[in-house]
């Protein structure tokens, strides 16, 4: 099993030194024996898992194969999260052995970019209990978060509809919090409140996540960290952005709270590399021009550390982490690279 690596990756995470290379390649070769789309992605490139040397040379799998295979050793799964998907779309799975890993890492950046000049703060989320959100991976991690600063913790969407006015009395109490959310959950609340709005004690900060796919009403991202802010009577530095997928265990922050940066550049941990890739050739780009995201997460260590999305980045790279710009998805059809990458696993069994 992949409990040493378990280990080795929180290590990482802690700051310990060690080679990202080699421990990217070592959890490729577990992935190449005992995940089943690793080992055949491998196979379809022509890849030798004992040959690698470094991160770079790791197939990638498109994000695409976590709703058409099980993206996973073969092992009891201590929790799987699922996409939100749409009646169109089935919905991706990342089915977990190990979660102390995930939650290792979530919490570790959430304080270096999210919380790191706090120690408690009550969490407001639009966003459903756990409980009645197991497959969240979202939710899951502000639980984790709320735990980390005091426990005291709401929840304000019931999965069909936001609870204004219960949120509106938690906000009222006047104590610091975070308040955490989708962005379509945010656009959601200042509809229904209008010109009102809900100041939030000094020391609060804003996380607001994910896009607006499948709904009918969509804010540019700039305009809605705006709009938030002044729904809340914060600085625009106080809301925060993060960028994370059902498919990677890893997140990217703006560092509007850490660096009272104002931009819209996104940090990655150090333990997650990113990458712009051609859409055709799927090869690395010159640092600063734009193509697709490929990301290898070393806390996806029992399902895909190297993962290909459709989502145009820019990326700059940095000892302390990547900075990446973030475009939106690759518009038209799915481009040359990603379609090869998929074909093994369009036909025949899985």
């Amino acid at each position: 099993m992949s409990d040493a690596l378990h280990e080795r990756v929180q290590a990482f995470i802690d700051g310990e030194a060690a080679s990202f290379d080699a421990l990217a390649c070592d959890i490729a070769r577990h992935q190449a024996r005992e995940v089943e789309p690793v080992r055949r992605l491998f196979a379809a490139e022509g890849v030798v898992p004992e040959a690698l040397a470094t991160a770079a040379e790791i197939p990638a799998l498109p994000t695409d194969v976590f709703r058409l295979r099980r993206v996973g050793v073969k092992a009891d799964d201590e929790r799987v999260f699922s996409t939100s998907g749409t009646t169109a779309d089935a919905r991706g799975h990342h089915p977990m052995r190990r979660v102390d890993t995930y939650r290792h890492g979530a919490l570790t950046w959430g304080r270096r970019l999210l919380f790191p000049d706090v120690e408690r703060l009550r969490t407001v989320a639009l966003l459903s209990p756990e409980a009645a959100a197991p497959g969240s991976s979202l939710t899951f991690m502000v639980a984790r978060f709320a735990e980390a600063l005091g426990g005291d913790a709401s929840y304000h969407w019931d999965g069909t509809q936001l609870d204004v006015e219960g949120l509106r009395a938690r906000l009222s109490e006047g104590e610091p919090a975070l308040v955490a959310g989708t962005s379509f959950a945010f656009v959601m609340l200042l509809d229904a409140l209008g010109d009102a709005r809900l100041p939030l004690a000094r020391g609060s900060r804003v996380m607001q996540t994910g896009g607006f796919k499948g709904r009918t009403r969509e804010v540019e991202p700039e305009t809605l960290r705006r709009q938030v802010a002044s729904c809340f009577a914060l600085p625009e530095t106080s809301v925060v952005a993060e960028y994370g997928m059902t498919e990677l265990s890893s997140q990217l922050y703006q560092a509007g709270v850490r660096d009272g940066d104002a931009s819209t550049v996104y940090h990655a941990p150090p333990w997650l590399r990113v990458t712009a890739v051609d859409p055709g050739t799927l090869e690395a780009l010159p640092e600063g021009e734009m193509g697709l995201a490929r990301f290898v997460d070393l806390a996806n260590l029992d399902s895909a550390v190297a993962v290909l999305t459709m989502d145009r980045v820019r990326v700059h790279h940095r000892p302390d982490g990547d900075r990446v710009r973030l475009y939106g998805r690759q518009p038209g059809a799915t481009p040359r690279g990603c379609s090869l990458a998929l074909e093994p696993f369009l036909s025949g069994d899985a």
